[in-house]
């Protein structure tokens, strides 16, 4: 039987037959698969992914790392203070726009990101295993960036919001 919406419209199948709640159910299945795994070492995924991306990209503000993880600066901010909390990552005035406080990962906040990142690889083996081997987790990834693509537009890398200081040799 059609389900009924708020609209008096109907759809042929019930929601939880279809696309949005099949991405939303497993968005969450695998938020939190990564946040159990992740348990062991005090960070969540949000977490460990602005200490990846400090790795990758260099010390940066609060709010370049807002906009490259496409979160709020207040999800940002309570992160940064839990990182601090447990010694991964330093924050320093930034060279020239002193009122700019640049965030970089310590020794530990590395170490503990290799960890972690050995930790997601587990996720990722069960579910390479649970869709049918490395090929489809492949196409399926690439499935989910067109969609972040559609949605959110094209990739782009990190930007800082204050140039880095002219190099004096």
């Amino acid at each position: 039987m059609p389900s009924r919406h708020s609209e008096g419209t109907t759809s042929d199948k019930p929601w939880n037959q279809t696309f949005s709640h099949s991405m939303w159910r497993a968005n969450n299945s695998v938020h939190r698969a990564l946040n159990e795994q992740l348990r062991s070492l005090n960070v969540t995924m949000t977490q460990l992914g602005i200490v990846m991306t400090l790795d990758q990209h260099g010390p940066l503000s609060g709010a370049d790392l807002a906009r490259g993880q496409n979160i709020t600066p207040q999800s940002v901010t309570t992160a940064l203070a839990h990182l601090q909390q447990i010694g991964w990552i330093e924050r320093h005035p930034h060279p020239v726009h002193k009122r700019v406080v640049l965030v970089e990962p310590t020794k530990a906040g590395l170490l503990g990101m290799t960890k972690g990142r050995q930790l997601v690889e587990t996720v990722v083996e069960r579910l390479c295993e649970a869709v049918g081997g490395p090929e489809e987790l492949e196409r399926l990834t690439l499935g989910m960036r067109r969609i972040a693509v559609a949605l959110d537009g094209p990739d782009s890398p990190v930007a800082r919001m204050w140039p880095d200081p002219p190099k004096t040799d």
